[in-house]
């Protein structure tokens, strides 16, 4: 049997708690029409309880209907009101029998003891100490309502610096599903930022030029990993974007915990280090040139003189008449094998060789037709072809004409033997804004991204005997003339390598420089 006197656990369980989350006792309540008795500060909070929009939260309708105990000189221009008012409650309630709450706010004890005796069961009544709970929600909806501009005005400031960061930025729920983005990602995959809310996160991830960043969630991916750690986490990835040029990025993840301390969100930042990197790669590969050049020479001097003996003696064995068949055939291993041990050096010392200084004129145009005229010799009927395109005027670069052709011949076999079943190789010439481009492009196997980060790399190589000093010389000869390489490729696609040169300017060498005495 329930209890006659309920608990207030019990009391609560009562409770019918709607949408708006307003409690209510007996059903539902409301609309009340008031009518006050009496004026003064409550009277103001009474009023801006009725018709602020901030209170319908916390209070069913009301409707101020009337004022009593007061004259209209009490409350004209002094409260922002215009209903009617009355001498006294009894003709307040007479001119409006719709009142159904009254509130008392004189503060005089017999007028609160008459209004009790007085008031019908279907008025309610709340007397002026009843009224300061009402006062004490007032002020809370106030405070609240200036925390929450003051809210929305930092919400406002910070997305504005985020939006300004360069880099991508992402919150995720735990499930990789985008809650909020800055207004770089949004825009950068043209797409409005309402679209990308509740997508996967791949659905917003693009590279710089827009193409996609990602398929889907990779384990790898810094997220994963906080997402099981609950720290910050990060990782290097490299890409390829729509041109075929690899791309270097760092990312990040942080871990956001509610007042709990349990992780709800999951901050990703993309952040693009291609120039960064590239940067660093050159640093390092001046660094290995230094190194190189050092060893390069102790090599000359303690390594090429015994070899040029071993291999002067092993001749000599081959043209020895006692010798027999499988003596010559190790002989002749051992001049093979110091030769080739030869070209390593001398490859080590070209490589190693001090900068040339600018300042040579190079006809590209005409070195790209006699490298193409020369090549097509020994490997035109072998199902090679060479096509050279080019805009003109092409102007001439700077540059030495047979360091250029070594260039353009080493390229080309590299082209070569990326297609082993024959192919096309394009000369491609043009002038893009200040500098010269030529871009040689085949239909090979292409490279990975692994390989191309390490491409132009000294001694790195895929090939069976190879030096791995071809592409790395490119590099180094072309900037020793200002100008810059660059490496477009994806597996089963090609590759194409631009040597952006640069032209020679139309200046008078012979006229006097302006000086201060000019």
């Amino acid at each position: 049997m329930a209890s006659s006197n309920p608990t207030p656990e019990t009391r609560m369980n009562d409770f019918t708690y709607e949408n708006m989350g307003i409690c209510y006792f007996n059903g539902e309540l409301g609309p009340f029409n008031v009518g006050v008795v009496g004026t003064g500060p409550a009277l103001k909070v009474l009023i801006n309880i009725t018709y602020n929009e901030a209170f319908r939260e916390f209070l069913p309708g009301m409707v101020l209907t009337a004022i009593s105990n007061a004259t209209p000189e009490d409350v004209s221009g002094k409260y922002d009101t215009s209903c009617p008012v009355y001498p006294t409650h009894e003709e307040m309630l007479a001119a409006h029998p719709e009142i159904n709450l009254v509130v008392e706010i004189t503060g005089n004890r017999a007028i609160c003891a008459a209004l009790r005796r007085t008031l019908p069961e279907s008025v309610a009544l709340l007397d002026h100490r009843e009224v300061i709970f009402l006062c004490g929600l007032h002020d809370m909806a106030v405070v609240k309502g200036n925390y929450m501009n003051h809210m929305d005005n930092q919400r406002t400031l910070i997305q504005s610096i985020i939006d300004e960061i360069r880099e991508d930025i992402f919150l995720l729920d735990k499930s990789g599903t985008v809650v909020d983005l800055n207004r770089t990602v949004w825009q950068r995959a043209n797409r409005s930022r309402k679209e990308l809310l509740g997508k996967p996160c791949w659905h917003a991830a693009r590279l710089m030029d827009g193409s996609s960043f990602c398929q889907s969630l990779d384990p790898s991916c810094p997220f994963y990993k906080t997402l099981q750690s609950g720290r910050k986490e990060e990782s290097l990835v490299t890409r390829i974007n729509a041109s075929g040029l690899l791309q270097y990025y760092r990312l990040y993840a942080y871990p956001i915990f509610d007042m709990r301390g349990n992780m709800t969100h999951i901050m990703v930042m993309h952040r693009d280090i291609t120039e960064r990197t590239h940067r660093e790669k050159y640093q390092q590969h001046r660094d290995k040139f230094t190194i190189i050049g050092e060893m390069s020479t102790y090599l000359a001097h303690e390594i090429r003189n015994p070899l040029s003996a071993v291999g002067g003696f092993a001749n000599s064995l081959l043209r020895s008449p006692s010798l027999g068949e499988k003596e010559k055939e190790k002989a002749q291993i051992i001049v093979d094998e110091t030769r080739r041990l030869d070209r390593l050096l001398t490859d080590m010392l070209d490589f190693a060789r001090p900068a040339r200084v600018p300042g040579g004129t190079v006809d590209i145009l005409a070195v790209c037709t006699d490298v193409v005229e020369l090549m097509d010799i020994g490997y035109g009927g072998r199902g090679y072809r060479m096509d050279i395109r080019a805009e003109t005027p092409i102007p001439a670069v700077l540059g030495d004409p047979d360091a250029f052709k070594q260039c353009l011949v080493n390229l080309i076999r590299n082209s070569f033997e990326a297609m082993p079943d024959g192919g096309t190789v394009t000369l491609d010439l043009s002038l893009v804004e200040d500098e010269v481009v030529l871009k040689v492009t085949d239909q090979g196997v292409g490279m990975t991204e692994q390989e191309q980060d390490k491409a132009f790399s000294p001694f790195y190589t895929t090939k069976d005997g190879g030096s791995g000093l071809g592409l790395a010389m490119i590099k180094k000869l072309i900037e020793e003339y200002d100008g810059t390489v660059e490496l477009a490729s994806r597996p089963g696609e090609g590759t194409t390598v631009s040597l952006h040169l640069q032209p020679v300017l139309d200046i008078d060498e012979q006229q006097p420089q302006a000086g201060c005495g000019a």
